[in-house]
């Protein structure tokens, strides 16, 4: 799969891109087996460290293909980024696959036992998803250090000013109960619970706030 991918590189020639396409696709397909019998220690019971370094790496390839795509917002202290949000607006979902390189780089970072735990959890989750037209909050988080100073809280804010101008309604999964209040105080309703690789993950929705979805179809009607 390297192979394939350096030559499509250097000698620009999409076979080769197909070619390693295909090349991961036997690598992860011949160590399937392997992997299921030992789920319990992906994530959860790594180090600290390495969660963070998987997370890392995730956020990378998935950032990639949000870009130009779906809402993307930062909070910055000193010039640094210390939280972020990333929502895909009506129509935006499925993103597309990151580049061929860009995937071939998170497999190695994360490890074959991780990337396989994600598609996993992908796989389960996407079955629940809304039929409804929504904004999905994709992701909403900051650095542990900058928790608590309101961050998080003004992305969101934001990001539904937007979706509630739109009339609109947003979901979102979270795995932490810690999560709930936060947004459920932003309008949110937990309306499903299910396990995924046995934890649970709560699945939120929101109406828009009281009147704007109202207003946006007055003035659609104006316009008309």
């Amino acid at each position: 799969a390297a192979i394939g991918l350096t030559l499509s590189q250097v000698l620009d020639e999409p076979v080769f891109d197909g070619i390693a396409s295909i090349g991961i696709g036997l690598i992860l397909a011949g160590t399937a087996v392997w992997l299921s019998i030992r789920t319990k220690s992906l994530l959860i019971g790594e180090s600290a460290a390495r969660r963070l370094r998987c997370n890392r790496f995730g956020s990378r390839a998935s950032l990639e293909v949000a870009l130009g795509r779906a809402h993307c917002r930062v909070a910055r202290e000193a010039g640094a980024i210390r939280a972020v949000l990333v929502a895909e607006p009506p129509g935006v979902r499925p993103l597309p696959l990151p580049r061929l390189a860009t995937q071939l780089r998170c497999l190695l970072g994360q490890g074959w036992r991780v990337a396989r735990r994600w598609s996993q959890v992908h796989s389960e989750l996407v079955q629940h998803h809304p039929a409804e037209s929504h904004w999905y909050l994709d992701l909403l988080g900051s650095a542990p250090d900058a928790q608590g100073r309101g961050l998080g809280t003004a992305l969101l804010r934001e990001m539904l000013e937007r979706v509630d101008g739109d009339g609109a309604s947003s979901y979102l999964e979270t795995d932490r109960s810690l999560n709930l209040p936060f947004y459920e105080r932003a309008g949110y309703a937990v309306v499903g619970e299910e396990r995924v690789l046995g934890v649970r993950v709560w699945r939120m929705w929101r109406r828009p706030a009281h009147g704007t979805a109202q207003r946006a179809t007055e003035a659609e009607n104006d316009v008309r």
